[in-house]
């Protein structure tokens, strides 16, 4: 496995110089680094082929650059020199190592050969003892070093080596992804970047996306610690060389991943932890820059109540330009004039879905443990499951971890669905006064679409199709949609004699079909209301839509069809309307329904006998 080493420290303070003497590389690359005595951007130096370090700027005016080349690293090297000792960027610099969540450091007092007095370096080790004492540096090694007089260099490259072994293993998210810190071009291969992997593994010739701007690219080629590589993955330094249309505006911040799954966003909601010792305060409506990955975005935060310092909320903020960004991914944010870091941030929900009063509440309810905000989704979102492949790409997680996630919280994964008791019960109970409340507003309609309940209760079509299985015991699926068993339709007397009519009506008008806006019995509703009751009692048919005819005409129907094929072979549409004594109107609709019935079978403009025919 690939290790990561940044280092992180005050300007001057020999990083740069420190880095050369443990890998031979000066990481100060650029003209103006040279002219100034000073590392402007990151450097990228090699200490072994499994070990990689990433030089870091020391100037406040270029933390951007160092926040950038510290948040895909895996071991931090916090450098202090001798002469100088503990200064504002070795604190700020801390902070933001202990804010993006770094576990495992070493420390080094570079300059040692400055110092004569050993008590002084004493001292210093001291101060360094305590400014770490609550931090993950607490227990970390601390390194006497010289780079003039090379002592406790190879001490120092020693436990580096050590420290890399014993790495715990980081989940992989199980897809790739790659936040970039360099673009380059080189004659003969185009468009080529470079960054940590952070999760997956990719090979030359497959499809990538590139965020923002959600633009496709193909791999060409792959490097790792400056070889050629057949694939790269997790944890490795690698150099991809990619080609593809509108990659001219590539640029640190930018992120290649596996297409589809990570979207951009440009509101996040994200829990902050305020720095004991910052001077600022986090109010509504205030302007940030917000560092995640290698981007830098300003930002609006919106928020209920000041947060000061030392103090954690859920905070939503307003990117002023869209990112590609991780569920429970860490950033940091700074004042926006003068630049200070100020806080740090977890991701709770990097696209969410509510506004308004609504998107207040899932503010203010997320929690900042995964595993719990994982349960919050599911019931927070229980009209519509989702399946394990979908909530893997949603957490930006394996779906192995889901998987654990769903044993652990006794919730169900049934037909691609997942859901909890809870959701379950309160879908039933829906469906169940979905269907009462449909029977109560239109008592003489049998039953309700199944389109038309997902409509109303909003549920996804597949949970819906699964609650209305669960509930077969309680349903009966009649004239095209579901219905209570326990419905059955009453008839006022009023209505029974208005049935009677209708039906006379019916029978009067004979093979000429019938509207229910022709039957004049009463309004048009209330007609199709009571035609609807005879269907379902056999006593209508509905030749076409809106189109009605008694059975008993129908009856009479069958007969006439019966009879003429007695002695005929075919039957076209003028033998129809004579025997029927009916308009070519009605024919055609009358025709086409005993074809659907197969009592007659279409032939070009001639019809047969049908199947069904008796």
């Amino acid at each position: 496995m690939q290790i990561v080493i940044g280092t992180a420290g005050h300007i001057d303070h020999g990083k740069t110089a420190l880095v050369k003497a443990l890998t031979g590389t000066d990481t100060d690359h650029l003209a103006e680094e040279k002219a100034r005595g000073m590392t402007i951007d990151l450097g990228f130096a090699y200490l072994d082929k499994f070990i990689t370090i990433i030089d870091v700027p020391g100037h406040e005016k270029f933390i951007r650059n160092m926040v950038a080349g510290v948040s895909t690293i895996d071991i931090a090297l916090l450098v202090v020199a001798a002469d100088d000792g503990i200064m504002p960027q070795t604190k700020e610099h801390l902070h933001i190592l202990k804010l993006l969540g770094l576990k495992k450091g070493i420390i080094a007092i570079t300059k040692t050969d400055l110092i004569n007095d050993l008590d002084w370096i004493d001292l210093i080790e001291l101060e360094l003892r305590e400014l770490v004492s609550d931090t993950f540096l607490k227990d970390a090694p601390i390194f006497r070093t010289s780079v003039e007089k090379n002592e406790g260099i190879d001490d120092l490259k020693n436990e580096i080596i050590t420290s890399s072994k014993t790495l715990s293993t980081v989940p992989n998210r199980g897809f790739f992804h790659m936040p970039i810190d360099r673009v380059f071009s080189k004659v003969g291969f185009g468009t080529i970047v470079t960054g940590t992997v952070l999760s997956g593994k990719i090979r030359s010739s497959i499809d990538l996306e590139v965020s923002p701007g959600n633009k496709r690219a193909k791999v060409r080629g792959l490097q790792t610690h400056g070889s050629n590589a057949a694939s790269v993955k997790m944890g490795d330094r690698a150099a991809i060389n990619l080609s593809g249309k509108e990659l001219d505006n590539l640029s640190r911040g930018s992120v290649i991943s596996e297409p589809g799954f990570v979207k951009e966003t440009d509101k996040i909601i994200a829990n902050v932890s305020m720095i004991s010792d910052t001077k600022w305060n986090l109010k509504n409506r205030q302007r940030i820059h917000l560092h995640i990955g290698t981007a830098e975005v300003m930002a609006k935060v919106v928020i209920n109540k000041t947060i000061q310092a030392g103090e954690k909320s859920n905070v939503l903020f307003l990117l002023e330009k869209p990112l590609a960004i991780l569920m429970n991914e860490r950033f940091i944010i700074r004042s926006f004039s003068p630049m200070e870091t100020i806080g740090g941030c977890i991701v709770l929900d990097p696209k969410p879905l509510f506004k308004g009063k609504k998107l207040k509440e899932w503010i203010n309810t997320l929690d900042f443990e995964a595993f719990n905000r994982f349960n919050q989704f599911i019931n927070k979102f229980w009209k519509t499951p989702e399946s394990i492949g979908n909530w893997s790409r949603r957490f930006h997680m394996n779906e192995t971890e889901i998987k654990i996630w769903i044993k652990n919280s006794s919730l169900l994964n049934e037909k691609g669905m997942v859901f909890s008791s809870q959701s379950f019960e309160k879908s039933i109970k829906l469906i169940r006064e979905v269907l009462t409340s449909f029977h109560q507003k239109n008592p003489y309609k049998n039953s309700i679409p199944k389109e038309r309940i997902q409509v109303i209760s909003q549920l996804s079509m597949n949970w819906l199709s699964f609650i209305l299985i669960s509930l077969e015991d309680e349903l009966i699926y009649l004239d095209g949609g579901f219905a209570l068993k326990s419905h059955s339709v009453l008839l006022s007397e009023s209505d029974d004699f208005l049935v009677r009519k209708l039906e006379k009506l019916l029978i009067d008008a004979g093979f000429n079909l019938s509207k229910a806006i022709d039957l004049e019995i009463s309004h048009e509703k209330k007609s199709l209301e009571l035609l609807h009751i005879l269907k379902n009692d056999k006593k209508v048919y509905e030749v076409i839509q809106g189109m009605w005819i008694h059975s008993s005409v129908w009856d009479k129907l069958i007969s006439k069809i019966s009879q003429y094929f007695s002695t005929n072979e075919k039957m076209n549409i003028s033998d129809f309307k004579i025997m029927t004594k009916t308009s070519r109107k009605n024919a055609i609709p009358l025709l086409e329904f005993l074809d659907k019935m197969k009592i007659t079978k279409r032939e070009g403009d001639m019809r047969i006998k049908g199947e069904a025919s008796v």
